[in-house]
This record gives C-alpha cells, sequence and structure tokens, in this order.
C-alpha cells in the first residue's frame, strides 16, 4: 500500500486506490486532504476548484471516542491564565481518556519550545496578551493529524481562541462545540 492515496469522488463512490496515512480526493467541489487515526476522523479542502461531473464532499471531523470534557478546556485556560505574559504549551491526550498534560518546555514573550508527548490529539498554545491567531511559524509546525487551539488576551477577563483541525499541512476552523462536550 503506498503512502499517500488518490481518489476520485463519483456518482458511483470513491474511485482509485487509497493510501496508507492520508488520501486526496478530487471532487466537484476541489481537492481535499482526508485522514483517520483512533482519535480523529477528518476531511479538509485543499484547494477550491468546480470539477464537472463529480460529487461534492464537505469538509468533516468526526471524534469517534467522542468529544474533550469541557474540564479540560477549563483547566487548560486556568493554567494559561496563570502565566499571561508568555507563550505556553498543553497538549491533550488519549490514554484510554482524554487527558491534559504540560510537559517540559520553555516558553517567552513570543515563543515556545516544549517536549513532545506521544498520543497528543490536541495542541492548545498561549499568545500570552496578544490576539489568538494562528502565526506562520504555527502553520508550518503544526503538520500532524490533529487538532490545533490558541488562547490568546490571557490579560483580560475575556480570553479568546482559535481552534482548528490539522490534516497534515492542511487545516479547517472549528467551533468550540465541534470539539469540546459535557
Amino acid at each position: 500500500m503506498k503512502p499517500v492515496g488518490y481518489l476520485i469522488n463519483t456518482k458511483e463512490g470513491l474511485q482509485g486506490e487509497a493510501g496508507l496515512y492520508y488520501d486526496y480526493v478530487l471532487a466537484q467541489d476541489g481537492l481535499f486532504v482526508r485522514a483517520a487515526s483512533l482519535c480523529i476522523r477528518a476531511t479538509v479542502l485543499a484547494a477550491g476548484a468546480r470539477v464537472r461531473g463529480l460529487v461534492p464532499l464537505e469538509e468533516s471531523l468526526e471524534l469517534p471516542l467522542g468529544k474533550i470534557p469541557r474540564r479540560i478546556y477549563d483547566l487548560a485556560l486556568s493554567i494559561l491564565a496563570a502565566r499571561p505574559q508568555e507563550e505556553h504549551y498543553l497538549a491533550v491526550t488519549w490514554e484510554g481518556e482524554y487527558r491534559l498534560r504540560d510537559p517540559a518546555q520553555e516558553g517567552h514573550g513570543t515563543s515556545v519550545s516544549y517536549e513532545r508527548l506521544p498520543s497528543t490529539i490536541m495542541d492548545i498554545h498561549s499568545h500570552g496578551p496578544m490576539k489568538a491567531f494562528f502565526s506562520g511559524t504555527d502553520n508550518t509546525d503544526e503538520q500532524g493529524l490533529r487538532l490545533y487551539m490558541v488562547i490568546g488576551r490571557l490579560d483580560t477577563l475575556a480570553p479568546e481562541f482559535e481552534l482548528r483541525v490539522g490534516v497534515y499541512g492542511y487545516f479547517d476552523s472549528l467551533w468550540f462545540d465541534e470539539v469540546f462536550g459535557v
């Protein structure tokens, strides 16, 4: 089996050879990238286009093990707010259940370097007092199949966040309720 598959979304279903890690899918509305793991199944638009004769496809996210509990977000926000002037990194891992981890790291005002943890399904990092946004560095670094969140304005009473799913360098913005549950 090849590492990457190339599929076409036709009226008869997907045609082509699926890949081991991820697939590119050509559909009526463009080129998509699709991948799955134990914790995440996602389809993200890589490039929009109109391709006559094919069936449309939609971006999607499935969390087969369930949504991440809201309490994990609340705990993450508390940890990050304790250091509102520097960037900080947290990982949500799957260890039979969702867990929040605070690995060894070195944070500064505008950057953070950290130990990578196995079983990470979500990277969360803060931007301290700055606005929540995904930087060019984030776009370059975030090349896996996982969820990504950045939290900013930690020096205010109303911190803000941006949330997305990444499929090997292609991204789709998400709503809070798509990822976090009760």
